[in-house]
C-alpha cells in the first residue's frame, strides 16, 4: 500500500502571511493615480534597466506626459552629482532604448537630469569585502536566520530574507 502524502495548505505553510506586494497594487494606484503604476514599475526595475552602477547614483523621480498622452514623455531623473549627470547624459540614447524596451513602446522621448546632492550612494555588496562588512547580528541569531531560510529555493529571495532577518534582529536591540 502506498504511503499517503501529507497535504498541507498554503495558508499553513505561510502561517497566514501574504506577500507584501499582493496588496500593494491597489494601494499604489489610489495613491498615485493612473500614471503612477508606470513610475512604480520603472523604479522597481531601475537597477535592471540602468545597470547596477548607474542605479546606485540615480533614481527616476517622475514621468511627465503631455496632457492626454501616454507616450513620448520626459523622465525626470535624480542624479547624485555632476559626474554621474555627465555619464548619464552620454548614455542617454542607450538608456532611452532600454527604458522603452522595458515598457514595450515609445514611453520616454527625453531624459531631464536633476542633480540632487542628497541622493546618497547605497553601497552594493561588491563595495566591501567580507573582512570590512559590519555584522548586524550575533552568531546565534545568524544561525537562526540560516535555519529559517535554508529551504528557500530562489537564491535572491533567500538573500533578501536573510537581510530582512538581520535588520529585524538589529532593530530589536
Amino acid at each position: 500500500m502506498k504511503k499517503q502524502k501529507n497535504i498541507v495548505s498554503k495558508e499553513h505553510l505561510c502561517h497566514g502571511l501574504e506577500a507584501l506586494s499582493a496588496g500593494m497594487a491597489s494601494f499604489v494606484k489610489k495613491l498615485l493615480g493612473n500614471k503612477g503604476l508606470a513610475e512604480i514599475d520603472l523604479i522597481a526595475n531601475w537597477k535592471n534597466i540602468a545597470g547596477e552602477t548607474l542605479a546606485q547614483y540615480s533614481l527616476p523621480q517622475k514621468i511627465e506626459f503631455k496632457r492626454g498622452t501616454e507616450n513620448n514623455g520626459t523622465l525626470c531623473l535624480l542624479v547624485a552629482d555632476g559626474a554621474y549627470a555627465l555619464e548619464i547624459q552620454h548614455k542617454t540614447p542607450l538608456l532611452l532604448e532600454k527604458i522603452n524596451t522595458f515598457f514595450g513602446y515609445q514611453a520616454i522621448a527625453k531624459i531631464k537630469i536633476v542633480q540632487n546632492g542628497s541622493l546618497i550612494h547605497t553601497p552594493s555588496t561588491t563595495d566591501f569585502d567580507d573582512k570590512h562588512e559590519k555584522k548586524l547580528v550575533t552568531k546565534e541569531e545568524e544561525n537562526y536566520i540560516q535555519s529559517v531560510t535554508e529551504n528557500v529555493q530562489n537564491p535572491d529571495l533567500r538573500n533578501r530574507l536573510k537581510s530582512l532577518g538581520e535588520c529585524v534582529f538589529k532593530n530589536n536591540k
